[in-house]
């Protein structure tokens, strides 16, 4: 510094003696930006569930399959408790991925048990796992009066009611084994609503568990598909599920992938394309590579339309660039999959499904919905009280055998009417429309956000092939949630952020003053 003499601190006077030099703090040195991602996954969300995997796999390897059904369910539990205390999307991502790969592990346990178990625990854990949300519940009750909760408090009730009906009439084993499967939605959407502020964690980790989960499921199911693995066929044959899945031999099965069967994989892989088109990652395009192909070959009609319904959605309000975006990945996962056609032995089975979706006369499965839905309108009104959770699905089976039940319902609505009677069901749908209701004005308020638009499409595709399947349970009603629950609190969020935004700018205001 000027003025100031060789060897004297700055700041001294001229002659007078050097005063103490001040310790410095140390300078810590900063991790390169390598290393410090490296220890956030080994310390962050990733690690735990990493290691459950590795430890499955593990336990797979050694054809250890009686451990493996005795120890999946509770170590699934345990990571899901811990990334719900900590990580709220990266939970959300976690159940998703339970429900994609859970009945690959059960398939893995019964063949290397050597016997197929019909009421296998391991089927339970991504249910389970899901319905820790319930926890957030019962935490947050008084919030349940506040006007934003009104269409799940509806839901829940209507649940309630059923649940009722089901433990008087089928005992508290059936109707529990049911309400799991009727609530796990219900908690999902409730969990997301109280991590509102999480709404950009949410967008970005469900982005990427989707379009993961498309390439990895996706190009499993066309490897089954070519050469259907020896578990698969185990299974098939034992379950009985070759009238319905096809025989397990190259090109003469409705794949199912990682999934239980052919319909709730379809459906996942249709809410898996419609948010890799939506999403701003490159790796869409391995997606759509593997999603096309995968969805065609489960041969299930519905959620081909469900794919066409869902677009339909975002071609509408997304403005002229992202659409003509959207118009362009639409064009290219087409261009992509059109090699495959020129394979005989895909192109065949393909063109005669989907010659029977212009000839309804001579579709059986089209014909005998038709018939149910006849005769079930005299049942309907002869039950308007409903039957109860328990009389229908997998739970008839943990059922009494003299009691009035019915194996299997093949469409949504019939199975809430039937179920729930005609009160409960009306207020089930009344949350349901509700629900849709409010995201249908929370993505007009953010044309911009491709996220929320998609997802919106993806809970209308859902809801309008109800009347083919039921859609509200399991890992159907959950994505259903995402598309009614993520658009309201993307709203929240962005209001919020605005308002911040504005005191911020405010009091800068009154400091200059």
């Amino acid at each position: 510094m000027p003025g100031s003499l060789p060897g004297s601190r700055p700041g001294s006077l001229p002659g007078s003696a050097p005063g103490p030099i001040p310790a410095r703090r140390p300078v810590r040195a900063r991790a390169p930006a390598r290393s410090r991602s490296m220890s956030r996954f080994l310390i962050g969300p990733f690690a735990t569930p990493m290691a459950m995997f590795l430890l499955t796999f593990a336990l797979i390897l050694a054809h250890q399959g009686r451990l493996l059904e005795m120890t999946f369910m509770p170590m699934g539990c345990a990571v899901a408790y811990w990334l719900y205390r900590r990580y709220p999307a990266h939970y959300l991502s976690y159940v998703c991925w339970l429900f994609f790969l859970t009945p690959e592990v059960r398939r893995f346990a019964d063949f290397f048990n050597g016997a197929f178990n019909s009421t296998s625990i391991i089927m339970m854990t991504p249910f389970v796992a899901a319905s820790l949300c319930g926890i957030s519940m019962v935490l947050n009750y008084r919030q349940l009066g506040q006007r934003r909760a009104a269409p799940l408090i509806m839901l829940l009730i209507a649940v309630a009611y059923g649940y009722v009906l089901g433990v008087a009439q089928f005992g508290i084993v059936p109707a529990t084994y049911t309400m799991v499967g009727w609530v796990q939605p219900i908690f999902i959407g409730w969990y997301i609503m109280q991590n509102w502020r999480l709404y950009p964690q949410f967008r970005q980790v469900l982005f990427k568990t989707f379009v993961w989960g498309t390439i990895l499921m996706g190009f499993y199911g066309i490897y089954q598909y070519v050469s259907p693995p020896p578990w698969t066929i185990f299974w098939l044959a034992q379950s009985g599920m070759e009238s319905s899945s096809g025989s397990p031999v190259p090109f003469g099965m409705r794949i199912c992938s990682t999934m239980n069967s052919a319909g709730p994989f379809s459906m996942t892989m249709m809410v898996g394309l419609l948010m890799s088109i939506a999403s701003p990652s490159k790796l869409k395009i391995a997606a759509g590579i593997a999603g096309v192909p995968a969805l065609l070959f489960t041969a299930v009609r519905t959620s081909w339309g469900a794919v066409v319904i869902g677009l339909i959605y975002p071609l509408a309000m997304l403005d002229v660039r992202s659409r003509l975006r959207l118009i362009m990945a639409i064009l290219l996962f087409a261009g992509l999959c059109t090699p495959m056609l020129l394979i005989d032995q895909i192109t065949a089975p393909l063109a005669k499904r989907m010659a029977t979706i212009g000839n309804l006369s001579e579709d059986n499965s089209f014909q005998a919905r038709q018939g149910f839905y006849t005769n079930f309108a005299s049942i309907a009104e002869e039950s308007f009280a409903g039957h109860g959770l328990g009389s229908t699905g997998l739970a008839a089976k943990l059922a009494d055998p003299h009691a009035q039940i019915i194996a299997s319902l093949d469409s949504g609505v019939v199975d809430i009417v039937w179920v729930l009677g005609w009160g409960g069901g009306l207020l089930y749908v009344t949350g349901l429309v509700a629900l849709l209701w409010r995201a249908f004005l929370a993505s007009l308020a953010r044309p911009g956000d491709r996220f929320a638009i998609s997802v919106v499409g993806v809970a209308i595709a859902i809801l309008a092939i109800m009347v083919m399947i039921d859609t509200m349970q399991g890992s159907s009603g959950m994505y259903f949630m995402f598309g009614v629950v993520m658009p309201v609190i993307g709203v929240r969020y962005s209001r919020e952020q605005q308002r911040r935004n504005e005191a911020i700018a405010r009091a800068r205001r009154r400091r200059r003053a």
